[in-house]
């Protein structure tokens, strides 16, 4: 005796609604997910890590010079008087010491090394390219590998700006921001052939690396992503240019499961904000790059990333406030502010907890209310009926084969 159909009803309505929810499941990725990928940017974009003072840089001039006239004369000295210039955004100073440097001390690799890399770093914070480019060329041939690289991708950045320069991206003697291809039509006939052009720079890395490949492999994004993060950390990581470098790598078409997107909408977000308040056209270019690397999640919309930036940001801003705060007060006590600020930042017991890791506000706040686009609901419909048209399919031929065995 052949059971009742309606006994299979329950196990074929189960099969239609599995099929639809798993249709209509909204495909993100966590936040969580994102920064195990690349671990520090949030903190680096927000500006929340272990970073000296403007005071403590002219402390660190004072007591290199002092050092220096009482016979003490060392090539470290000129490292650490020209990259306190430099934070001090004195780029002439900054170059004039690595130059008595060089003239001095330029005897080994490794001094020979930390020279170019320095002096490299310096022309191109001076928007001296040329200069630059050739001194990072003698830094790498001396140590291919030191800072994990980072020389070669500050390379690709300044052969990357000599792009942009070619593309008519001045204006003025500054960079017309963001640096993200855009094709203007008046010039088109003056530009490279579009086969030639570069849109941003992800794609320069893997020009630079692999042209070749129809995409940037992800053992090189990730690679280049470090080389961004430790130009921000020793640099300028407020810089609206490493910003936007940063998102073009988090963000990119080709870019797959490697893809870090609302990361990548922080930095362009942040190199909005970080611009000049008169720069209209170039705030509303970082606010389309941050809005298209949010197309993806049909969850968050901008609004909601800036809300969690403006957190992220507050709490970094109360930590480097308790950092001046500090070295302030070693600086009028006399103490050796260098060996304290050691000590209290970069000193973390084994187990003990990232002290520097931001808060995930997003896991605190209300989720976002979602709301199904037009084209999300109709491709819902669409899979609804899909799946409803092959179950019913399968009913009738099951009822057919059951009457037949009648």
């Amino acid at each position: 005796m052949r059971p009742p159909i309606n006994k299979f009803l329950p196990i074929l309505i189960s099969l239609v609604s599995l099929s639809t929810l798993a249709a209509c499941l909204w495909d993100y990725d966590t936040l969580a997910q994102e920064r195990a990928k690349f671990p520090t940017a949030l903190e680096l974009i927000a500006g929340k890590f272990p970073r000296h003072s403007p005071e403590f840089y002219q402390w660190r001039i004072d007591d290199r010079l002092a050092k220096l006239e009482q016979g003490d004369d060392k090539p470290e000295y000129y490292d650490d008087l020209a990259v306190a210039y430099d934070k001090l955004k004195q780029n002439d100073k900054a170059i004039e010491w690595m130059l008595l440097k060089k003239e001095k001390f330029n005897t080994d690799n490794d001094v020979k090394y930390k020279t170019a890399a320095n002096l490299g770093t310096f022309y191109l914070h001076s928007r001296q390219l040329d200069k630059g480019i050739e001194q990072l060329e003698k830094a790498i041939e001396l140590n291919p590998n030191a800072h994990f690289g980072r020389e070669r991708y500050q390379l690709y950045l300044a052969r990357y700006l000599q792009l942009r320069i070619a593309s008519r991206h001045l204006r003025m003697g500054k960079f017309a921001l963001p640096l993200n291809y855009q094709v203007d039509e008046e010039l088109d006939h003056e530009l490279p052939p579009r086969e030639e052009r570069i849109s941003n720079f992800s794609e320069a890395v893997r020009q630079y690396n692999s042209p070749e490949d129809l995409y940037l492999k992800d053992e090189d994004r990730s690679k280049a992503v470090q080389g961004i993060l430790g130009m921000m950390r020793f640099g300028h990581y407020d810089s609206p240019v490493l910003l936007e470098c940063l998102g073009d790598l988090l963000y990119d078409p080709g870019g797959g499961d490697n893809n870090a997107l609302t990361i990548a909408a922080r930095a362009y977000l942040q190199a909005s904000i970080h611009l000049d308040a008169n720069n209209s056209a170039a705030q509303s270019g970082y606010l389309s790059l941050a809005k298209q690397s949010l197309h993806q999640k049909k969850d968050l919309k901008l609004h909601h990333i800036r809300r969690y930036l403006e957190q992220e940001v507050h709490e970094a801003d109360q930590f480097y406030a308790s950092i001046v705060a500090d070295e302030k007060r070693w600086i009028a006590e006399g103490l050796d502010v260098e060996a304290l600020f050691v000590a209290k930042y970069y000193t973390v017991e084994s187990g003990e907890e990232d002290p520097f890791a931001l808060n995930d506000f997003s896991s605190k706040t209300p989720a976002p209310t979602r709301i199904p686009s037009a084209s999300s609901l109709l491709t819902c419909v669409l899979v609804v009926l899909l799946s409803g048209s092959i179950v019913l399919y399968l009913i009738v031929r099951i009822v057919r084969r059951w009457r037949r065995k009648d």
